[in-house]
């Protein structure tokens, strides 16, 4: 009885476990079946370092190696890295250029990888040219005579006799090409004995004609020396006496240059001031207000150019530095003149010399040019050329009227005065003035100024009269009918 207890209860274990296994190994065999049976495996070499390889002639060539992969078609698609051996054929002689073919070969489990590299050695480097110095202290000689040279290729070795021997003017150029194609040339200077004088050639001629009032800029020169080359920068320049851009003169201008053996050369050439060719003026042929305003730009400036440009009126402005570049700016973008009056208005040093004036006009006339990009020929003589402030330096008003001229500007005085730097103190004072001094003229250069803002306040009631009394209003130009006073002094 107990053997059979026993036996019953060991049949019951073995059914146990193999209810237990059987699921088991059903699935194992399902995914053997399914890894092996639809997932295709092929084996590949992958060649580190690429299929082709070059190897400069000379080097060492060393192998980059390869890797083997096991690639699935389903499973392992990117591949499994094997350690398996590869077996490698062929040789590469590093010492003959050519192409050779080195063939790899794997296998694992059946399956087989070939594939082949190709190593290509070359000679890329190009050969080297030596020159032999110049012996030193080297004499002058009808022929230069070949102090040497050597050519050398790492494949070919000594290709002396290849050397392609040029000669130009001042120059050798050598010239060597090896069997691989690789060209290489060296150039010698050939020494020179330099006994003859550099080139010097003056640009614009050796007359030159300058209108007065226009800054001197040398047209310019070049100078060139066999030996030395370029000598232009070394060139020096030498006037007789200081330029003068207001008074015409005569001026001789000389030029040297020297190259390293001691040659010089000089040239030399005149330069003539004359005066400048006034313009021919145009009178208009209606009715005409020209609005002209001293001493700005200032604040007010601004407020008048609104209401300037409201009416669609032109006027001029002989400026003062002041110090409010963007309003000189609007002055000429909104199509307005703008003219010289002081750069300082100090009365006791502009008239104090024509040195003294013509440094104080130019500078302005520059710092206009800076600003706004406008070269102006336009000129008020501050208090007008009638002023009485300048008696104090004796007949410096006739020499200066008479020399702007002469400079190219258009200098203007006015015949209507609103009187706003003297006793009129309102709007309705200023208009009147300009009104009645209108009607006794033809045209009218009326004289205001935008830093009283009174001045400024009777501008639109001028506009208004004018136009509707059939004026025009313009701005002046150099061409505009000229408004002189007397000079008195």
């Amino acid at each position: 009885m107990r053997r059979d207890n026993a036996g019953s209860k060991s049949g019951k274990i073995w059914l146990v476990i193999l209810a237990v296994l059987l699921p088991v190994i059903m699935l194992s065999a399902a995914a053997y079946l399914l890894l092996f049976g639809y997932n295709r495996f092929s084996l590949e070499l992958e060649l580190l370092g690429g299929e082709q390889l070059t190897l400069e002639y000379g080097e060492h060539y060393s192998e980059p190696g390869c890797r083997v992969l096991l690639r699935g078609s389903v499973f392992f698609t990117s591949g499994v890295e094997l350690n398996s051996p590869v077996e490698i054929s062929g040789m590469v002689n590093e010492d003959k250029l050519g192409k050779y073919a080195l063939d790899y070969q794997a296998s694992y489990m059946g399956l087989e990888a070939n594939k082949t590299r190709l190593v290509r050695v070359a000679d890329t480097s190009c050969p080297v040219i030596t020159l032999v110095p110049d012996a030193p202290g080297l004499q002058p000689a009808p022929v230069y005579q070949e102090a040497g040279f050597s050519a050398w290729d790492n494949y070919d070795g000594d290709i002396t006799a290849r050397v392609v021997r040029t000669e130009e003017e001042g120059k050798i150029l050598y010239s060597v090409v090896d069997s691989s194609g690789n060209s290489t040339s060296v150039q010698r200077e050939i020494p020179v004995f330099d006994q003859y004088p550099p080139e010097l050639t003056l640009l614009g001629g050796e007359e030159l004609r300058l209108p007065l009032g226009m800054d001197f800029v040398d047209p310019g020169y070049t100078a060139y020396d066999k030996k030395d080359g370029d000598l232009t920068s070394q060139v020096t320049v030498e006037i007789d006496h200081p330029f003068v851009r207001y008074s015409a003169d005569t001026y001789q201008l000389t030029y040297r240059v020297c190259d390293s053996e001691g040659n010089e050369t000089a040239a030399s050439r005149t330069l003539t001031t004359v005066p400048s060719t006034r313009p021919v003026i145009i009178y208009p042929k209606s009715k005409t207000i020209y609005l002209t305003f001293d001493d700005g730009p200032c604040p007010d400036t601004g407020r008048l150019l609104d209401l300037l440009k409201r009416y669609n009126v032109r006027a001029t402005f002989f400026v003062v530095d002041t110090g409010y570049p963007e309003l000189m700016r609007r002055i000429v973008n909104e199509g307005h003149s703008i003219g010289i009056h002081s750069c300082s208005h100090e009365y006791a040093h502009i008239y104090s010399g024509a040195d003294a004036f013509f440094e104080d006009v130019f500078a302005l006339q520059e710092l206009i040019l800076d600003t706004t990009g406008v070269e102006t020929w336009l000129l008020r003589f501050p208090g007008g050329s009638s002023n009485t402030i300048s008696r104090r330096n004796h007949g410096i008003m006739t020499e200066l009227t008479q020399a702007v001229e002469a400079c190219g500007f258009s200098y203007f005085d006015w015949n209507v005065d609103s009187d706003d730097a003297g006793e009129a103190k309102t709007a309705g004072t200023v208009f009147r003035n300009v009104v009645d001094g209108v009607q006794e003229n033809t045209y009218s250069v009326v004289l205001q100024h935008d830093i009283h803002s009174y001045s400024v306040d009777a501008v639109e009631r001028i506009i208004l009269w004018g136009q509707s009394n059939g004026y025009q209003f313009l701005p002046l130009e150099t061409d505009s009918p000229v408004m002189h006073h007397r000079v008195l002094n």
